[in-house]
């Protein structure tokens, strides 16, 4: 039996079907991601194929049946499309990447209401601020890491519970065990020093106006340290393809 359920969505991806339909993914605001078919969406008549687009922010109106994988979307009405983001490379390359960890970091019908707002209100600042999308892209996934359960602890030494000095230097960070002071670099066999600029990144310490003056070197290696990280607690990630083929 069939329910009706309407719901805020987020296009994460979507593809071609047979001869007229599409198939698309969304991450919803009441059933966290789902996948959904749109029957006839390429015909040139159809009233939802135009609005089923990547990055759109939807309402949307499916028959949910339980046990299936691919859910019935009848309707859909346009809540935002964000054009800067489709007509900006820059702001295209790392919003990308947004939907690419969403769809790869979250569970299949796993409600997170938490999370849509975050990634609605994500897509909005890449939209309409001028900030550095690189950096946005950071604040996202250290977000997206802590309601998927893997956040990163700053705060103490995982060896010695010493308290961290943000803006220090000489810190290191070893995948399995996490934080490493100075005086403990000895009793781990790898780490990658970290610079300071990075904890201020990842920690959000820095605001928008220092924002502005942080490298583009610098928000490579934080990016860089965060894909490591992901690849080396989610096993089946395989680094985010978005913001390597721009």
């Amino acid at each position: 039996m069939s329910e009706i359920i309407k719901t805020e969505a987020v296009v994460l991806s979507k593809m071609n079907y047979r001869e007229s339909s599409t198939i698309a993914t969304f991450y919803t605001k009441d059933l966290g991601r789902i996948s959904g078919i749109i029957k006839g969406a390429r015909q040139p008549k159809s009233p939802v194929g135009h609005k089923i687009d990547s990055f759109n922010h939807l309402q949307i109106v499916m028959y949910k049946k339980t046990g299936r994988d691919m859910q019935l979307i009848s309707q859909a009405e346009l809540i935002s499309y964000f054009p800067r983001i489709k007509e900006d490379l820059q702001k295209l390359k790392y919003a990308s990447a947004v939907l690419e960890l969403t769809l790869a970091l979250t569970v299949e019908e796993e409600a997170n209401q938490k999370l849509f707002r975050g990634l609605v209100k994500m897509l909005s600042l890449f939209e309409s601020s001028e900030r550095k999308p690189g950096i946005l892209l950071i604040k996202f996934i250290v977000f997206l890491l802590k309601e998927s359960g893997f956040e990163i602890q700053f705060d103490q030494c995982s060896i010695c519970g010493n308290p961290i000095t943000m803006g220090a230097s000489g810190y290191s960070f070893n995948f399995e065990r996490g934080i490493v002071c100075p005086s403990c670099r000895h009793e781990v066999s790898s780490s990658i020093l970290l610079s300071p600029e990075l904890f201020q990144i990842i920690t959000g310490l820095s605001d928008i106006r220092s924002e502005e003056k942080i490298p583009s070197g610098e928000i490579d290696n934080t990016l860089n340290f965060l894909e490591k990280y992901l690849k080396y607690h989610v096993p089946e990630f395989k680094g985010i393809k978005s913001i390597h083929l721009f």
